[in-house]
């Protein structure tokens, strides 16, 4: 699990710090303010952190060669990932640099909430580049503890399948979250999924009426009398609830897997968003770590309301920005402690502008 990320001139932050909880948390923020770019960070992180130091010195120490870890060639580093999941064009990690940054240098800590590894470091300038080795504090459980992350992307992915192989042959252009997740979801679902997962599997499939299964790289959702729908059929929204669904079937995500989610508000009325609010504060609740980002007071109620019934806490994000400033970052354990966020004082100026209207036209009456 990711504990702790400090940036210093990194895109939009000119020194920023994210300090996360084990269970549920939530970036808002407008557009422009960084919240997708602190989530492909902390994926990056994870996603690479354990690869080749953890493959290597766990070999080297256990003489092991545990099918469980990546095999060599699979191994990333931070900052190939940083390029993958960014995408800056040209790729060079100095593209990631604020811009107004004097000198032109960035860096950027992690930390994780599992003491068997110590902070790491990576620092930029221009074409050079440097990431500290990331030590082993404690060999126990390292193999129990190592998961890949989960990334969703604000754009559901089932109707997507056709990329994996294409990437093969193709350089497509999009950011390798894509790819990363629509691998994830290839796997088949588990005879014993975990037990942190049953109940949320159980209501998913339940609220879709059927179960997610891939076939040849493509989706369907299965009825329980086997009929079966593509994909594309499937309304936008529940696809996303699908997406969960197979991850947790198949084992994917797992509580030793940190969950990022981009905007999962998107295609949702509300309904269906206080369904998914109640999933991801359940998950939580077992023993997920959730990173998410949103512009949704609607969800970011949702949350506030499930958090105090259901004592699960929450930890909030505020991202703000005034034009041509760096993104400021506040941290909350309580909703209502937020500074003044533009994405949410919009929606309650609209909301307050509504009531008005209806007062004023039911006076006219």
């Amino acid at each position: 699990m990711l504990k702790r990320l400090h940036v210093k001139n990194f895109t939009v932050f000119a020194e920023a710090e994210f300090e996360f909880s084990r269970g549920l948390n939530v970036i808002v923020g407008t557009n422009g303010t960084g919240k997708s770019h602190v989530l492909k960070l902390g994926y990056a992180v994870l996603n690479s952190f354990g690869s080749k130091h953890l493959l290597e010195d766990y070999q080297a120490s256990n003489n092991s060669n545990d099918v469980s870890l990546p095999r060599k060639e699979e191994t990333i580093t931070i900052h190939e990932k940083l390029l993958t999941v960014f995408r800056p064009s040209p790729a060079r990690l100095r593209q990631l640099i604020r811009r107004e940054a004097v000198p032109q240098e960035a860096r950027i800590e992690y930390d994780f909430h599992n003491q068997s590894y110590s902070p790491g470091v990576l620092s930029f300038q221009s074409n050079r580049s440097h990431e500290s080795n990331i030590g082993l504090n404690s060999w126990e459980n390292v193999v129990q503890w190592f998961a890949p992350p989960v990334f969703i992307p604000a754009k559901e992915v089932l109707t997507l399948g056709w990329m994996l192989s294409a990437s093969r042959q193709f350089k497509l252009p999009m950011d390798e979250t894509y790819l990363d997740v629509l691998g994830q979801l290839s796997g088949l679902a588990l005879q014993n999924p975990e037990q942190a997962a049953a109940a949320a599997i159980s209501a998913l499939t339940k609220l879709l009426g059927g179960e997610v299964e891939e076939q040849n790289g493509s989706f369907f959702l299965v009825y329980p009398k086997e009929e079966r729908m593509e994909m594309n059929l499937v309304a936008e929204g529940l696809r996303k609830f699908g997406t969960l669904q197979k991850l947790l079937s198949n084992g994917s995500l797992t509580p030793r897997a940190t969950l990022f989610w981009d905007e999962p508000e998107a295609n949702l009325n509300p309904a269906l968003l206080k369904k998914l609010a109640a999933l991801l504060v359940q998950l939580a609740g077992q023993g997920f770590q959730i990173i998410l980002a949103t512009h949704s007071l609607f969800l970011l109620k949702e949350f506030h309301i499930l958090s105090r019934e259901l004592k699960t806490p929450v930890r909030y994000f505020g991202l703000s920005a005034e034009p041509g400033q760096a993104t400021t970052v506040t941290a909350a354990d309580n909703l209502e402690h937020l500074p003044d966020i533009v994405a949410l004082d919009a929606e309650l100026e609209q909301s307050d502008k509504f009531l008005n209207v209806l007062n004023q036209e039911d006076a006219d009456i």
